[in-house]
């Protein structure tokens, strides 16, 4: 046998090395996607890999990836295909104007924090966004090439959806928007006149509505889909059976009218739909919806759907008050007729789109789309029900992307009802309350970020674990109620350590000037009222527990940790059990004895720049 040559070996070493400052490869995230259905193209949006594919379905070897300065939350085909509309970025988001076939950016439109949705105007006049932090829609004018006008949306807007008939523009608000204490708490589906860009109305959905996602329009164009989850979070967490904590559910909304239609769940008796993300019509006269928590393709028959609606409703007025609506929320054989779950090969499915006779599916963890064919002959159990479509490669995930796919992996939970992501949506809160026996039976507390949890010890807002180390194992062992590796528990103490604050929405109206102005200003009454005493250093918090007045009932008088306050502007509502909708609530309404901050002597501008400097923390 022939020696190898030390320098030769040596060359081709260092050449299958990467250099030691060289930027790692990203993970693609593929996400939404956009068909051009006569050139039979897919474009992917990489979420994470700032770019979109260009992957001709005829020769998926041939994909082409389209550079983009940030990375694409959502993107839009154009009806005529000339044209693809990439919403990018966070805090500076933008609309990238992209001109096919050349593949080069033909503009930049500044929009919101974080633009999440795309939705064009009737005659493709106006392209609508939703910028999820800002909490706003932006209209652009296509032919001016900017923003005309920015109307409010509620919380989160994450999904955008204009009717065929060209009058409504549905907005899909992520989380619900009340005090976590009351006795109705949920997210609403926001109703945008089209011609004259007002807001004609909010549809709440039934109680315990969060994580909305998905919007389309029933074959009808009378009704729209809509899936979220449906939280039980006035049951004490004593166990999972039969949906006891978390179901998964579709809305069907008249939005001509402005009412819920009826709410029907997506799980089995034993066997929970986790984290419905995305939903499309397919060529059979089915409705498909990704479930991302449990990796699979669900399907709903729609005039079997519909017959039982109507046999159901027979003689009983529909509204979301109505007895006989609301039980179907809590009905989890009523769909079992119509529906089947298709397992996927990828993890977390997060966006469908219908093709001709297929249905394509994104998957947020895999480098590959899947195209399930439902006319196809099914086939044998255990065999694939789809084939894959090759996006590209990317690293071999570390511990941080490991964590992050068992954070957001249902499978992990027994019966598969939840994740950690269905309390926790990208680590941070849900804006409920839940009552978890690790303090005791009878008085929920509001749901907390993650976010630095590890370095601020303790956890839970009654400091009852030591560590969020501590939080991690007891969250696997009592919420998801089933037992893991150990490697699972650090693969996510990884993921939540990794993760870092974004940058408030309420800084980026400020220039230079006005930023310095609120940063001496706002330290000062931060000082001057005594925040600071409690909420100090780097993260702002001392890291002890402490009595502020703010206890009530049963927890009266009883210290809670000192949470931090870095990006508080995202985690509302707030206190212990979430009775304080506002930051102006918390220095004002919810501290009448002065407890909670020396405020009471605060004029109403000093309040102002004291919230104001808060939620830019």
């Amino acid at each position: 046998m022939k020696k190898s040559h030390p320098a030769l070996f040596l060359g081709l070493l260092l050449l299958g090395t990467p250099a030691a400052n060289a930027t790692p490869a990203p993970y693609l995230t593929p996400g939404p996607m956009s068909v051009d259905k006569d050139k039979n193209i897919v474009y992917t949006a990489l979420t994470t890999a700032r770019a979109v594919t260009m992957t001709p379905l005829n020769n998926p070897a041939a994909t082409e990836r389209i550079p983009l300065p940030q990375d694409p939350n959502d993107i839009l085909l154009s009806p005529d295909g000339t044209t693809l509309y990439a919403a990018c970025g966070g805090a500076r988001g933008t609309v990238e104007i992209i001109s096919l076939p050349s593949k080069k950016t033909q503009s930049t439109i500044p929009v919101g924090h974080t633009p999440q949705s795309l939705a064009l105007g009737p005659g493709g006049k106006h392209l609508y966004v939703a910028n999820r932090f800002s909490n706003t829609l932006s209209v652009i004018d296509l032919a001016q090439g900017k923003v005309t006008l920015t109307l409010p949306a509620i919380r989160e807007p994450r999904t955008l959806l204009a009717t065929q008939d060209g009058k409504t523009l549905a907005i899909a608000n992520f989380l619900p928007n009340q005090p976590s204490n009351g006795l109705e708490i949920a997210a609403k589906i926001t109703l945008v006149d089209i011609p004259t860009h007002t807001i004609r109305t909010h549809v709440t959905l039934p109680n315990g509505s969060q994580s909305v996602l998905g919007l389309i329009e029933a074959p009808d164009g009378k009704s729209l889909y809509t899936v979220h989850i449906v939280s039980q979070y006035g049951l004490p967490l004593t166990q999972l059976d039969r949906g006891w904590a978390n179901t998964n559910a579709l809305s069907i909304i008249d939005h001509a009218k402005g009412t819920v239609l009826a709410t029907v769940l997506l799980d089995d008796m034993d066997n929970g739909a986790a984290n419905p993300s995305a939903l499309t019509l397919g060529p059979d006269n089915k409705l498909y919806i990704a479930l991302a928590g449990t990796h699979e393709l669900l399907t709903l028959d729609i005039p079997s759907l519909n017959k039982g609606l109507n046999d159901y409703f027979v003689g009983k007025r529909n509204d979301r008050h109505n007895t006989y609506a609301n039980e179907l929320t809590t009905s989890l054989s009523f769909t079992a007729p119509f529906k089947k779950r298709i397992p996927l090969q990828g993890r977390g499915p997060i966006a469908l789109q219908t093709h001709g006779k297929d249905i394509l599916v994104s998957n947020r963890y895999s480098t590959f789309l899947e195209k399930h064919t439902p006319d196809a002959p099914t086939p044998p159990p255990g065999t694939l029900h789809t084939t894959t479509i090759p996006l590209g490669t990317e690293p071999t995930p570390d511990a941080i992307r490991r964590g992050e796919i068992a954070f957001n992996d249902a499978t992990l939970c027994f019966q598969r009802w939840h994740s950690c992501a269905t309390c926790h949506p990208d680590g941070r809160a849900d804006g409920l309350n839940w009552d978890q026996m690790n303090d005791g039976l009878g008085n929920p507390k509001n749901t907390k970020s993650l976010l630095f949890s590890h370095i601020t010890p303790p956890c839970m807002i009654t400091g009852i674990r030591a560590s969020a180390e501590l939080a991690v194992r007891k969250g696997i062992t009592h919420i998801l109620m089933t037992v893991q590796p150990e490697n699972i528990a650090l693969d996510m103490d990884a993921y939540l350590k990794n993760m870092r604050p974004l940058e408030s929405p309420y800084l980026a109206p400020l220039d230079a000037r006005q930023r310095k102005k609120l940063q001496e200003k706002g330290r000062e009454l931060f000082d001057r009222a005594e925040c600071s005493i409690c909420h100090t250093g780097e993260n702002h918090t001392d890291l002890q527990l402490h009595d502020v007045g703010t206890g009530t009932d049963n927890d009266k008088e009883r210290p809670f940790d000192t949470p931090t306050l870095r990006e508080i502007w995202r985690t509302a509502p707030y206190l212990y059990d979430g009775h304080a909708k506002t930051i102006r609530d918390v220095l004002t309404t919810h501290n009448p004895e002065n407890k909670h901050g020396n405020t009471k002597d605060l004029t109403k501008e000093e309040l102002e720049i004291l919230e104001l400097y808060i939620n830019t923390l």
